[in-house]
């Protein structure tokens, strides 16, 4: 019987510690971002457009305050329009994955695939005129992936840093250097 019960203390145990280990070595702002991200997909999932609140997303999820701050009207509502294209790329992706199939974890655990190059310092070529290598940090950096595939990313996303909120999602690659497509540039 005490062998029995020693088998299920230590079978209970390593279930404990694998479900502990996905997010090891993650930091209170890995936590609170990937929360955020969840939400965001949770509540965009199987969502029709027009069910989707913009005041919502822009208030809790996706940050676009320089945006919304703007105070020439017609750019401000240009760049708006232009979002509902480029989020489309957003969701579409957690639709067709399926919000339960989804998953995301900091691009940082991805060192040794190729998603990991446009952060890679190592990698990068020199591009700049004062012969800086140029690539990009991959501080608040996620890779997202299918559940059943966590070792093939599928893409990348980026967080801010002050409000955990998604930034930028899509990554524009060119020759030798890579950076996030976003609207809230100054």
């Amino acid at each position: 019987m005490k062998r029995i019960l020693i088998g299920l203390f230590i079978l209970a145990t390593s279930l404990g510690i694998g479900q502990t280990k996905i997010s090891e070595h993650w930091t209170e702002n890995d936590h609170a971002q990937y929360a955020k991200l969840k939400e965001l997909a949770n509540y965009i999932y199987k969502k029709e457009k027009f069910e989707i609140s913009k005041d919502s997303l822009f208030k809790n999820y996706v940050f676009f305050d320089n945006i919304l701050k703007d105070t020439v009207t017609e750019r401000r509502e240009i760049r708006i329009v232009a979002f509902d294209g480029l989020f489309d790329y957003f969701k579409k992706t957690v639709d067709s994955i399926g919000f339960e199939n989804l998953d995301a974890k900091p691009v940082r655990f991805y060192k040794n695939h190729k998603i990991y190059e446009p952060f890679d310092e190592e990698k990068a070529e020199l591009k700049t005129v004062k012969g800086e290598k140029m690539y990009a940090k991959h501080d608040n950096v996620f890779a997202y992936y299918r559940k059943e595939e966590p070792e093939n990313p599928l893409g990348v996303v980026l967080l801010d840093p002050e409000t955990d909120k998604l930034l930028a999602w899509i990554m524009i690659n060119q020759p030798g250097y890579s950076w996030f497509l976003t609207f809230n540039i100054l």
